[in-house]
């Protein structure tokens, strides 16, 4: 008597590969894919059983890794997958679950970190345009880009904030200003602050434009 071959049909996508023959697990792979450019958006918790699926089925279906069968057999985003899943098993809903929801829950909940990274150095670039050159601001600069300076300046090593942050290296040092009145208590501000050999080389400017 002949062998009769059995057509099975394609399988669910919610059918765990485990249960299957190999020979089935490309059409597996496709009712998936099927799943996810359809139903995903409207109940994402078949993703966890896609996820626990994808190590034995990726070398199988002849790739090299999960991310690439995840991304060029399933098109789905690996990150995305290893996000949601680890949100539904921790939340283990038992209804659908939409996966705009979810996305919008791990946003809530530290899950899109490089943009509150990036929305805290706007804030942080915002604050220094309004608050400009003002201790306040200083002082908070201290605290984050030289620690060390803020905590001698709380320690009484530096006569004001404006100091501390010229040791810092963000304020610059105004140039040394002098009232030019009489020339002798000039000469002699002069000297005090820039020194003989300076104040000798001026005397030589000066001279060649006098003379």
């Amino acid at each position: 008597m002949a062998s009769v071959k059995v057509n099975r049909g394609m399988p669910r996508p919610e059918a765990p590969a485990s249960s299957l023959p190999k020979d089935q697990w490309r059409d597996l792979a496709i009712v998936r894919e099927l799943w996810a450019k359809s139903q995903l958006p409207f109940d994402c918790r078949l993703l966890k059983q896609v996820a626990a699926d994808a190590p034995l089925m990726a070398p199988e279906l002849g790739y090299d890794s999960v991310e690439s069968f995840l991304k060029q057999e399933l098109q789905l985003d690996p990150d995305l997958v290893n996000r949601v899943v680890g949100w539904l098993e921790h939340e283990q809903p038992t209804e659908a679950v939409t996966l705009a929801h979810v996305k919008k829950q791990l946003k809530g909940h530290g899950g899109d970190r490089k943009s509150d990274k990036a929305k805290e150095n706007q804030d942080y670039r915002g604050n220094v345009d309004q608050q400009g050159h003002s201790s306040e601001y200083r002082i908070a600069r201290l605290k984050r880009d030289a620690p060390e300076i803020a905590v001698a300046l709380a320690r009484g090593e530096y006569p004001s904030v404006r100091a501390a942050g010229i040791a810092a290296g963000f304020v610059k040092p105004s140039p040394p200003s002098i009232q030019l009145k009489d020339p002798a208590p000039t000469a002699e501000k002069l000297l005090a602050k820039k020194g003989k050999e300076w104040c000798l080389q001026l005397m030589e400017e000066l001279s060649e434009l006098v003379l």
